[in-house]
């Protein structure tokens, strides 16, 4: 399933499918400023879209076997909030970002579960 979308702020994208997750292509998209936009997988595949005008000052991914806890917590007292998050049955990616423009009013929180969060 791809959803597009006309009207968005976005300049240019990108985007890559990997049998394992694209560290290097991300981080050259980086470097030609482009941000991590949406995030997906399908078993154990990624794809990955990015933009340029995405509206983040900085970004960052915390990759992990297990739920990074404590790399998005030290994240979010340096000001980066989740904006992107994707997993295999093995891995968990989190993309964290610095907004150009900070909401006045904002609360992020994780909720780790083995079920679907209804009652939560």
């Amino acid at each position: 399933l791809v959803v597009m979308s006309k009207g968005t702020p976005y300049t240019q994208q990108s985007y890559k499918v990997s049998d394992s997750f694209p560290f290097k292509w991300i981080n050259k998209k980086w470097k030609e400023g482009f941000y991590v936009t949406s995030l997906a997988t399908s078993h154990t595949r990624w794809a990955v879209v990015m933009s340029r005008n995405a509206g983040f000052v900085d970004q960052c991914v915390e990759l992990d076997f297990q739920y990074p806890s404590e790399g998005i917590h030290r994240r979010w007292d340096a000001g980066f909030r989740i904006t992107a998050v994707a997993a295999t049955p093995d891995q968990a990616a989190f993309v964290i970002s610095v907004p150009r423009r900070r909401p006045m009013d904002e609360t992020q929180e994780t909720l780790r579960t083995s079920a679907f969060p209804s009652s939560h």
